[in-house]
C-alpha cells in the first residue's frame, strides 16, 4: 500500500513538472512549440508542500466517513489545482475527454443543443445551438441552470449535469433556470437528436448572408468557403457583399477560425497572433490564401454570446480593414487552451497563451467593440439590452479582468427613424421585427457597395 501511494504522489508531481513537455504531442487549439520547463531545485518550501499534501491524503483515506479511492483522490486533486488557474483550464476525465473528440468530429447525440460550462457550482449557457430544442425554446447566453428535473445542480460535476440533459429523442426535460432580473422559472424541452448545422447561407437580396453557429466542427472551413462560393455562382455579378454572421457563436477550435478567416484575406495578411509565458513560444500567424470574395463588402455581425474562435476571426478581418464589425460588444475569451492527452485516458485543458487581432490588442476579458453599435430591437422600440449578458471579464478569475466598458444605447430616436424607413407605423408597433441586427448589417453592407462603386465611377471618370 505504501509503494502505490508513493507511485501516486510521484505521479502527481511529476504531472505538474512535466506539462510543458505534452505540447509537442497535444491535440490542441494551436500548433505553438513549448520549450521544455528548466528544472528547479526542490526548495524547503516546496518540500513542505508535497509533505502536506501527502499527510492530507493518507488523513482522508484512514477517516473519511466512506471508503475512498486512490483514482477519486487524483482526479479531485488534479481538478482543484486546474480549476485554481481559470475558468478555461480543467481536468477532463475519460468520459469527458471521448466527448470533446466527438463532438470536434460533428457526431450526433440526443439532448437539447446547449453549449455549457460548470461555473461556481452551476451550470453556465455559452449559448443555445441554432434549430435545436434550447433555441426554439428561448434559452439565452448567460442563463444559469440551477435544476434539472427538480434536482439541484449544486454538488453535480458538469458531466453529470449533461448526462441529465441527455436522453432518447422525443422525451422531456424539465430545467430550472436563473436569468439576469427575473426569479428562476421553468422551462419543459424536448429532446432532439442534436444534429448541429454549423454553416447556413441564403441571398438576401444581392447580399449573401453566412451563418456560422459554432467552430467546433473540423469541417467548418470547407462548408464556409463552399457557401461564399455557392452565393457568388448564385448571384454572379449581382452579388454586393456579405453579412457573416457570428451571434452566439461561442467559438471551438482555433486552426478552424484561421482557416475561416484565411478565406477572405490577402496572402500575407496577419490573422493572429499568440503570446504566452515564455517569448519563445510568441507566434504570428498570417494568411497565405487570397480572398476568395475578391475584395467585395463584407460585415461580420456580433453579439455578447460571440466568443474565443469567432472573435478571432472579427478581429481579423476588422483589423486588416476588409470588413466592419456591427453589432454588439463580443464575448472577451481572448486565452489559448491546450488539450494534452494523458495516460488514463482523460486530458488537462490548460491555459497556454492569449491571442492578439492583428492591431496587437488582446481582446481577453474586454471582448470586441462593434464598429457600428445596433442592439437587438423589436418594432415597439424597446431594446433587448446587452449589457446584462455575462463576459469573458464577469467570469471569477477570469485572466486580465478589469471594470468592463459599456457600449452606449442605440438613441430612441434612431430606432424611430429606422423603423419609419422601414415602413412601421404607430399602428404595426406590435408587430415584432424578426432580426433587426441583421436588417440594419444588410443595409450598412449595401452602401458600403455602392459608396466603392460610385468611387470607382468618379475616378475612371477623372
Amino acid at each position: 500500500m505504501k509503494s502505490r501511494f508513493l507511485g501516486i504522489i510521484s505521479f502527481f508531481i511529476l504531472l505538474i513538472i512535466c506539462i510543458a513537455g505534452f505540447y509537442l504531442n497535444a491535440t490542441s487549439e494551436e500548433k505553438t512549440e513549448t520549450p521544455p520547463t528548466p528544472q528547479k531545485e526542490t526548495s524547503k518550501e516546496s518540500r513542505v508542500d508535497e509533505q502536506m499534501f501527502e499527510a492530507i491524503f493518507a488523513r482522508i483515506k484512514e477517516d473519511y466517513v466512506e471508503p475512498v479511492t486512490d483514482e477519486k483522490l487524483l482526479e479531485g486533486a488534479l481538478t482543484g489545482m486546474l480549476s485554481a488557474l481559470d475558468p478555461h483550464s480543467t481536468y477532463l476525465v475519460p468520459e469527458e475527454y471521448e466527448e470533446l473528440k466527438m463532438n470536434t468530429k460533428g457526431a450526433h447525440f440526443g439532448g437539447l443543443g446547449l453549449e455549457v460550462v460548470m461555473e461556481n457550482g452551476l451550470v453556465k449557457i455559452i449559448a443555445p445551438i441554432d434549430d435545436t430544442p434550447a433555441h426554439k425554446e428561448g434559452l439565452q447566453s448567460g442563463d444559469l441552470i440551477v435544476g434539472i428535473n427538480k434536482k439541484p445542480i449544486i454538488g453535480m460535476s458538469l458531466l453529470d449535469a449533461v448526462d441529465l440533459m441527455r436522453g432518447k429523442p422525443g422525451t422531456k426535460v424539465r430545467l430550472h433556470i436563473k436569468r439576469e432580473g427575473r426569479d428562476v422559472f421553468e422551462k419543459v424541452l424536448t429532446r432532439a437528436t442534436i444534429q448541429p448545422k454549423v454553416v447556413k447561407w441564403r441571398a438576401e437580396g444581392n447580399v449573401g448572408y453566412i451563418r456560422i453557429a459554432t467552430f467546433t466542427d473540423e469541417n467548418s472551413t470547407k462548408l464556409v468557403k463552399e457557401a461564399a462560393l455557392g452565393l457568388k455562382k448564385q448571384l454572379g455579378d449581382k452579388l454586393e457583399g456579405v453579412v457573416i454572421d457570428v451571434r452566439n457563436n461561442p467559438g471551438g477550435l482555433f486552426d478552424t477560425a484561421i482557416g475561416v478567416s484565411n478565406l477572405f484575406l490577402k496572402k500575407g495578411e496577419e490573422i493572429v497572433s499568440i503570446k504566452g509565458r515564455n517569448p519563445k513560444m510568441d507566434t504570428h500567424i498570417p494568411a497565405d490564401n487570397q480572398d476568395i470574395l475578391k475584395g467585395l463588402p463584407i460585415v461580420v455581425l456580433i453579439n455578447g454570446g460571440t466568443a474565443s474562435s469567432s472573435e478571432i476571426l472579427a478581429g481579423a478581418l476588422r483589423d486588416n480593414h476588409r470588413a466592419i464589425v456591427v453589432g454588439t460588444k463580443s464575448f472577451g475569451k481572448g486565452s489559448v487552451q491546450a488539450v494534452l492527452p494523458l495516460t488514463n485516458g482523460g486530458a488537462l485543458k490548460l491555459t497556454i497563451a492569449r491571442y492578439y487581432t492583428p492591431a496587437g490588442v488582446s481582446i481577453q476579458a474586454k471582448g470586441i467593440e462593434p464598429d457600428i453599435s445596433v442592439e437587438q430591437a423589436i418594432a415597439k422600440l424597446e431594446n433587448i439590452d446587452e449589457k446584462d449578458r455575462i463576459h469573458e471579464g464577469d467570469i471569477k478569475g477570469a485572466l486580465d479582468t478589469k471594470e468592463p466598458t459599456k457600449n452606449k444605447d442605440l438613441k430612441k430616436e434612431e430606432l424611430e427613424n429606422a423603423n419609419e424607413a422601414l415602413g412601421f407605423s404607430q399602428m404595426d408597433k406590435k408587430k415584432e421585427i424578426e432580426d433587426y441586427q441583421l436588417m440594419r448589417a444588410l443595409d450598412i453592407v449595401r452602401t458600403m457597395f455602392l459608396t466603392e462603386k460610385f468611387a470607382l465611377k468618379e475616378k475612371v471618370c477623372r
